[in-house]
């Protein structure tokens, strides 16, 4: 049976770039990491280093055994903390996202707070989040368009709709009737830093704009509240912005609303009734 040290040893040494530096994070001595990835080629059958006088680097074998060996790490780890829930009478709950919309939507889903749960979240692209539903990565995705996939149960949640915020003096809040893209473009805009698949909608309309983010919503919030620079707002965020003298401005063009849809297997749809 393949040795997951070995494996640990082969992720270290491709991000530390060399023998000496993967040697010094694992606490080991050159030789023995040499030996040790002699013996994963062994274990293996194949070459997986190409090897020169002053230099060792992974060949094409070894970059594609790379990607499994991170994909079986993974597993381990969840494997681990899956016994320690068990062991711990803990329910894991995996939910992931698009964009951040849901978690302000339903916080009582994001937010269990019964003493034998607990939720994780995650915000990755479409592609991933069904693959990981699929594979159990998941228990819970929201995704932006319907899928009919077998033993998966999926309803339409919600609509998010984009807005502008601006102050009252700013010469933008004459749009209050609503804006396009367009005639925004080119302002400074404040904003959450990880916004998922908004972030793609800002990429393909705003091409002169410039955005601050912030990492956490408090400080995002009290940027707003202490400055005049724009942000973005939307029906679902809205109600988290107490901030006076600001005119909320929604966006005109088909980009600014987007759909969610909920997916998981037909099995966990207990775990849904709080989005009632």
């Amino acid at each position: 049976m393949l040795d997951i040290n070995l494996l640990e040893y082969l992720i270290t040494f491709q991000e530390a770039g060399s023998l000496s530096k993967a040697s010094e994070l694992l606490h080991l001595s050159q030789p023995s990491l040499t030996k040790a990835m002699q013996k994963l080629e062994a274990e293996l059958g194949i070459t997986i280093f190409e090897r020169s006088a002053n230099k060792i680097v992974l060949n094409q074998n070894g970059l594609d055994i790379l990607t499994y060996a991170k994909d079986i790490l993974s597993m381990v780890n969840k494997l681990e903390q899956r016994a320690k829930d068990l062991k711990n009478n803990v329910l894991t709950i995996t939910i992931g996202y698009t964009a951040p919309g849901p978690v302000f939507r339903y916080p009582n889903l994001f937010c269990l707070t019964h003493t034998n749960l607990k939720v994780t979240s995650t915000i990755d692209n479409e592609n991933n989040l069904i693959q990981g539903l699929l594979n159990n990565t998941y228990d819970i995705i929201f995704i932006n368009k319907p899928y009919n996939i077998e033993n998966v149960y999926c309803q339409k949640t919600m609509t998010e709709n984009l807005s502008i915020s601006v102050p009252n003096s700013h010469f933008l809040a004459y749009y209050k009737n609503g804006i396009h893209f367009s005639e925004a473009d080119g302002q400074s805009f404040i904003l959450l830093a990880e916004i998922g698949y908004w972030e793609n909608i800002l990429a393909k309309h705003f091409h002169n704009s410039r955005f601050i983010k912030q990492n956490s919503c408090q400080d995002l919030y009290e940027l707003i509240e202490n400055s005049s620079i724009p942000c973005f707002i939307t029906n679902i965020t809205e109600k988290y912005h107490n901030v006076k003298n600001r005119v909320t401005i929604p966006f005109l063009d088909d980009d600014a609303k987007l759909d969610f849809y909920v997916l998981c297997k037909n099995k966990n749809k207990e775990l849904l009734k709080v989005l009632n």
